[in-house]
């Protein structure tokens, strides 16, 4: 039987990789989808591809370090698409280095947009969601969080996103809200093609060696960790909380 298309979300990281894959899984589901992206023209796109699609979408461009920011473009979505059930927090950047060359700019940029865009998108949500019969948060960690050599800053922030995923639950959980995250592995995105270009490698290398480290023999693709998020943010994931769900190709 077709899931019931009903529903309010909001994902923010929205116009590119993951997070745009599951702005387009989740129209499956939910009737309107609001994007939330630093950059306009991807934003925009995904908005115009999920209003093709019969939903209703707005987008709306956020530097999500900027938690007032964040706060304004939630409520203004919330207002005008009639409400909110489910937030996703997909937001993400990289900026590499080994620990005695990496600047503390560099270092806090990475855990601001994953740590406190996260924290920022969750605590502005929360006046709407308590409003919804099955309120969902899904945020987005990674394979990382178990250690990545010259990423510090990226192992830090991910492993950072499992403990608010946590607490987050223990917090949340009385209210009826339930609060996951997915930890993707070696996923094919903008994002991981950049890291190929910092390491001097060509992608078809850096790709090899990722796919070889896979217990299934290559690398995730966007849309495989999107239909992760689709379920925990569903009804069907209601009585899990505070769990992290690898979408990792068994890496």
């Amino acid at each position: 039987m077709a899931a019931q298309v009903s529903g309010v979300a909001i994902v923010s990281g929205g116009g590119r990789g993951i997070g745009a894959a599951t702005c387009l899984r989740l129209a499956d589901r939910f009737r309107a989808i609001g994007v939330i992206d630093r950059d306009r023209g991807p934003a925009e796109r995904v908005a115009a591809e999920l209003r093709a699609a019969g939903r209703i979408s707005e987008a709306r461009v956020v530097d999500v370090t900027d938690v007032e920011a964040v706060r304004e473009a939630v409520d203004s979505l919330v207002t005008a698409m009639g409400g909110l059930d489910t937030v996703v927090a997909a937001a993400g950047n990289m900026v590499g280095g080994d620990v005695e060359e990496m600047s503390v700019t560099a270092w806090s940029s990475v855990l601001d947009v994953h740590l406190t865009g996260s924290f920022a998108l969750v605590r502005a949500a929360l006046p709407a969601l308590r409003g919804s019969s099955s309120p969902s948060v899904v945020l987005v960690s990674s394979i990382a969080a178990r250690g990545i050599a010259g990423h510090a800053n990226y192992g830090a922030a991910k492993a950072g996103i499992m403990g608010l995923t946590r607490s987050l639950a223990r917090e949340l959980g009385p209210e009826g809200i339930w609060v996951n995250a997915v930890a993707p592995g070696f996923i094919d995105t903008r994002m991981t093609r950049d890291g190929a270009i910092d390491r001097g490698l060509g992608w078809e290398e850096f790709a090899g060696r990722a796919a070889a480290a896979s217990a299934l023999g290559r690398i995730g693709q966007p849309e495989e960790v999107a239909s992760v998020i689709d379920f925990l943010a569903s009804p069907d994931s209601s009585y899990m909380t505070g769990q992290i769900v690898y979408a990792s190709g068994g890496i």
